[in-house]
């Protein structure tokens, strides 16, 4: 239930910023109304530096209102602007980031706020109700200072937001928290790096009920789910992917009869949150995908800008570094290591969820054939490819570490074949050999530190 609500509220963020900011100021000019009509008898108890006559208040908030609706259209105007300029120069995914800043949201979110507090106080003011003096115009001052606050910060956000470079890092810095997230649920779960053939009496194929992408899997209810059952059940999709209605995406492994088929299908389909689009709030390769598709927009012939491409592969593979640093391609859940090592064929165990959660050759190969097929003839480009490469292997775990080997000869029979002149080749043939030479032993991956450490801490 968190992450279905989680999903939905980020999707709903800019209507929760602007409804709670519109609710707030209209709940205070109502507040406002009855304190100045005295309805709430507190004027006598303000001093008289915070009360103005009603005809000063009617002339501020008359200019405050205009001045904020006015402040609101500009900086809209502004805002499609950034819109216009991110979809066509970086990426049509990376407009949300913009869009669902805190400052960006906030800016209009106040001048909305103050603009709607200014017209109902001034729509209320009249002589039949109010006396000479009235406070509403304290609170349009705080609402004038606060607007000039924001505009200014939204300023500095937009000269910030139109920077390639700086979008880039921010992208990865806002990416990583989810990153560490992710990693951190992996490595409390047993690991292992292949599946043994599943013998039992039943095999029952599930299928979705939508079509739609995974935007979460809620993982330990689909362990109490094959606890029940007394199951073991792996998944064949992953979060992120785009599924279709009745598409089969999961295998039940059970020595039990299931009597109701089409019962235990919707009790699986409950563990499934489905969208309408990716979001990156639990899909780690959308986010490492937007860095992506900023690279590639960099190196279309309209924009021909070589360095923002280099400079997001590299931040793209300190993402990618920290998958190739875990161990095992598969995540089990619901069993220990020591469990699993009992029964190596898994043909006693029940209760227990597979999910192949660190398909590592697939991830290098989406995250680098599109990039590996538009900068093969750019030099520095596919120099820049090499050493995000070479960095991926340095951190790469011994079971990482041929798949990346592999992957770099893959890459290197792709396009060398491009640069026919020596100096080129050298480039390319560096960083190769670079990768090619590492062995396991001459490194202690991240991974092997972090648990090092760990023991040392328990001793």
């Amino acid at each position: 239930m968190f992450t279905k609500w989680r999903l939905r509220l980020e999707d709903k963020r800019i209507w929760r910023v602007f409804g709670r900011s519109m609710g707030l100021s209209l709940i205070l000019s109502v507040m406002m109304i009855f304190l100045d009509s005295n309805t709430i008898a507190l004027l006598e108890n303000l001093p008289d530096w915070m009360l103005t006559d009603t005809t000063t208040a009617r002339q501020v908030l008359s200019t405050l209102a205009g001045t904020l609706f006015t402040a609101t259209t500009f900086v809209f105007s502004a805002i499609l602007t950034i819109v216009t300029l991110y979809t066509s120069n970086f990426s049509p995914r990376a407009v949300e980031d913009f869009l669902l800043n805190t400052t960006s949201m906030r800016t209009l979110g106040i001048f909305l706020g103050g603009f709607i507090y200014s017209l109902t106080s001034l729509v209320f003011m009249n002589g039949d109700l109010y006396d000479d003096r009235v406070f509403s115009v304290v609170i349009a001052w705080f609402y004038a200072i606060g607007s000039a606050v924001y505009f200014t910060m939204f300023v500095y956000q937009v000269s910030n937001f139109i920077q390639a470079d700086k979008l880039v890092s921010r992208m990865y810095f806002e990416t990583l928290s989810q990153y560490d997230d992710t990693i951190d649920f992996y490595r409390g779960h047993t690991r292992i790096s292949r599946i043994p053939e599943i013998t039992t009496t039943y095999q029952y194929e599930l299928n979705t009920s939508e079509e739609a992408y995974i935007g979460s899997i809620k993982f330990e209810d689909l362990k109490n789910l094959c606890q029940e059952y007394q199951a073991i059940c792996r998944i064949t999709v992953k979060v992120g992917d785009f599924v279709s209605r009745n598409e089969p995406v999961a295998t039940v492994y059970t020595n039990r009869k299931v009597a109701d088929i089409e019962t235990l299908n919707r009790e699986f389909n409950k563990t499934f949150d489905y969208e309408s689009e990716r979001s990156t709030s639990f899909d780690s390769g959308y986010s490492r995908n937007k860095l992506n598709e900023i690279a590639l927009k960099a190196m279309s012939p309209g924009i021909n800008d070589p360095n923002t491409a280099i400079h997001a592969v590299h931040y793209k593979a300190l993402l990618e570094a920290k998958f190739a640093a875990l161990r095992g391609r598969y995540v089990v859940i619901g069993k220990t290591k020591e469990e699993l090592e009992q029964e190596p064929d898994f043909s006693k165990l029940s209760g227990l969820l597979i999910y192949d959660y660190n398909d590592f050759f697939r991830h290098l190969h989406v995250g680098y054939r599109q990039l590996v097929h538009y900068m093969k003839e750019d030099i520095s480009a596919m120099e820049a490819v090499f050493d995000a490469l070479v960095l991926i292997a340095h951190a790469a775990h011994e079971d990482k570490l041929g798949i990346v080997k592999e992957y770099t000869r893959y890459v290197h029979d792709s396009v060398i074949e491009n640069f026919p002149l020596q100096l080129d080749r050298e480039v390319i043939k560096k960083r190769f050999n670079q990768i090619m030479s590492i062995e396991v032993e001459d490194r202690i991956t991240a991974e092997e530190e972090e648990e090092a450490k760990a023991e040392e801490e328990e001793q």
